[in-house]
């Protein structure tokens, strides 16, 4: 058998260069020590994000708005949590 050519499409250079990219941020978050985490928001989530994350009504439907919301959540649910089990000492 022999050994076919990779594809030189333009599909197949974009392939590649997406895993590349995708293998900078892999190897970037590593080296920070950082973990990537899917979460399930309902509907209580989205309206704590608009109470204490920031995200606006007309934004609902905006996926970059909504993960910064609930980063800004999550980070400050966080901060509370560690500032409760600092005073329980």
């Amino acid at each position: 058998m022999t050994r076919r050519a990779p594809p030189d499409d333009a599909k197949a250079r974009m392939r590649r260069r997406r895993r590349t990219a995708d293998m900078q941020r892999l190897r970037s978050r590593q080296r920070r020590n950082v973990q990537l985490f899917q979460i399930e928001a309902g509907p209580e989530e989205y309206d704590l994000a608009v109470q204490y994350g920031g995200l606006r009504e007309d934004q609902i439907n905006d996926k970059v708005a909504i993960a910064a919301a609930l980063g800004r959540l999550l980070r400050r649910a966080l901060v509370a949590l560690s500032r409760d089990n600092t005073r329980r000492r």
